[in-house]
């Protein structure tokens, strides 16, 4: 069998285990599905990692794994304030939660966290009534909480994923 052929195979299961009502064939695949990820745990740790980063995406509304955090975050214009170690002693420092199930992960929060800054960061100061900087934690306080607004959005219309066009 080609490896098109293969493909082919494949999306056609896969379709029929998608929209059947029949639980085994779910847990036909889910079986198959771990006997390859307990030999990709053993021989390729670093795929297995990438396919267990997008699996967890299933817990919660809001997700991003880290390399989509680190990428987006890169990308902000004005400049993200936080890296993650920063952004995680800052959260720590001032006794805020950096995950909350099911709404958000570590990186969504960590995200939505850099892009009010980025975004709203100096009408935040302003609001406040101090100079804009990442270290004061009335700033932090207020990024947080703007943050939780969006992920916890309660029209549920929010979606980070399709925000950033992941």
């Amino acid at each position: 069998m080609t490896t098109e052929q293969m493909k082919e195979k494949f999306e056609s299961l896969y379709d029929i285990m998608a929209t059947s009502n029949n639980v085994a064939f779910m847990h036909t695949f889910g079986k198959v599905h771990k006997e390859m990820m307990d030999w990709m745990i053993a021989n390729k740790a670093d795929l297995a990692q990438e396919w267990l980063d997008k699996l967890e995406s299933i817990r919660w509304k809001n997700y991003l794994t880290q390399k989509e955090a680190e990428k987006i975050v890169s990308y902000m214009e004005p400049k993200a304030p936080w890296s993650k170690e920063v952004w995680k002693q800052a959260m720590a420092q001032n006794q805020l939660d950096i995950k909350e199930e099911p709404y958000y992960n570590c990186n969504a929060l960590y995200v939505e966290m850099n892009k009010m800054y980025s975004d709203f960061g100096d009408t935040i100061a302003e609001l406040i009534g101090k100079p804009l900087s990442p270290s004061d934690t009335e700033i932090i306080a207020a990024c947080h909480k703007m943050a939780l607004k969006t992920l916890k959005d309660k029209d549920g219309v929010y979606n980070i994923r399709r925000y950033f066009g992941l």
